[in-house]
């Protein structure tokens, strides 16, 4: 305490950070957030938000709680960010929520979710896992895997998190060169979003990433659709983008 901001934020990666968003573009991909807790600026990709919230318009200013990483280059940058909700863990007690596993040691970690702000703890003896999840020497849940759990009172009143399960939707990255169902959540001019019950959260999709003879078809919102998923290679700078390609018009979409 005291010390000041750190020069380098990725001394500070085992933290769960508040900050602010300096600039972010969505076209781009791109954006910036500030901290008391580090000096300058640090880049985060739209990828890099929390998934729940990737459709979230971020407003420059606007309180935002975030995880340090370092890239593939070894560089720091911005992962799992939220916007700050002002709503505590023991706010949302007897709710059941979808969260991500922020880091875990041997027998206890933390959560962060979409649903409330900062930390929820998480101890190995709350874990529902069937045999196959669990593999010697190695710890049952990994930084950035997906759960969902219970947020209860454990016997000494603390909010922890219970009946954690690690069975939640897998992401789109998940899936790529897979060809998948699912239908479109939105779509605008030339582009949209698909959801499909195989994974959480949208995936882009371009007009002209439809098959030939479905170009014309109106992609109206609930129309059913297939289609590989694929990272985007024909945008500088976007090959960390998924993207839905060889789009066809699927079977038709029954709600439940």
């Amino acid at each position: 305490a005291g010390a000041g901001p750190a020069t380098n934020p990725l001394a500070l990666r085992h933290e769960r950070l508040q900050g602010t968003i300096s600039k972010y573009v969505p076209m781009s991909g791109w954006g910036f957030v500030r901290s008391h807790f580090f000096e300058g600026e640090l880049g985060f990709k739209t990828e890099s938000i929390m998934l729940e919230c990737q459709n979230y318009t971020f407003k420059e200013n606007e309180a935002v709680e975030f995880d340090v990483q370092s890239d593939e280059r070894g560089r720091p940058h911005a992962v799992a960010l939220k916007p700050i909700v002002g709503r505590k863990p023991s706010e949302c007690i007897g709710q059941r929520h979808r969260g991500y596993v922020r880091r875990f040691a041997d027998r206890w970690g933390f959560l962060n979710a979409a649903a409330f702000d900062g930390d929820l703890f998480v101890h190995r003896d709350n874990l529902l896992l069937v045999p196959e999840q669990i593999q010697d020497g190695q710890p049952p849940l990994r930084a950035g895997q997906a759960v969902e759990f219970d947020v209860a009172l454990d016997d000494r009143g603390r909010t922890v998190a219970k009946q954690i399960t690690t069975s939640a939707l897998p992401r789109p990255c998940d899936w790529i060169g897979r060809r998948l169902h699912g239908y479109i959540r939105s779509f605008q001019g030339a582009w949209g979003f698909i959801n499909s019950d195989r994974f959480a959260g949208d995936l882009f999709i371009h007009s002209d990433s439809v098959l030939p003879q479905y170009q014309g078809i109106d992609l109206t919102v609930g129309t059913m659709v297939e289609f590989d998923v694929e990272r985007d290679h024909h945008r500088k700078g976007g090959k960390n983008r998924l993207v839905a390609r060889q789009g066809a018009r699927g079977p038709p979409h029954n709600p439940p």
